[in-house]
């Protein structure tokens, strides 16, 4: 039997490890909420040269096309989804975009699940990012 400090340092150390996995998971759940998570969308995007640097964000379902807003209100279903529009010189982006807590876990990052479509609806790409902790984001193999 571990002498009593030996078994206090064990427990010392189980309930911090514990700790340190519920902060991790706090915090990496603040990234699931709506605007977080379109803030993250939005960096992503940009990060990752998805679309035009003068490319203005759409806000309104009145903004789209018709078949993105079919999208655009059937991804609003989802607890921590969220879509973004785009638009430049008559060219439209539409992502979707949900964070992965199991993901985001796994790497210590946030994790970024995407979905692009073009201005019919149709989907161009589908792809995973993970931030680094360069605040960059890169495409997760």
């Amino acid at each position: 039997m571990l002498p009593l400090a030996s078994r206090l340092d064990v427990r010392y150390w189980r309930s911090h490890a514990a700790l340190e996995i519920y902060m991790q998971t706090s915090r990496l759940r603040t990234t699931q909420k709506p605007n977080h998570c379109e803030e993250l969308v939005d960096a992503c995007v940009r990060g990752r040269k998805m679309v035009p640097d003068g490319a203005i964000r759409m806000t309104s379902l009145s903004e789209l096309s018709i078949p993105l807003r079919r999208l655009a209100r059937k991804n609003a279903l989802g607890e921590s989804s969220v879509w973004l529009g785009w638009t430049d010189a008559g060219a439209m982006w539409f992502v979707t975009g949900t964070t992965s807590l199991d993901l985001s876990r796994e790497r210590g990052r946030p994790v970024l699940q995407l979905r692009v479509y073009n201005e019919e609806g149709a989907l161009d790409e589908a792809l995973t990012c993970v931030q680094t902790p360069a605040n960059s984001w890169e495409r997760c193999a």
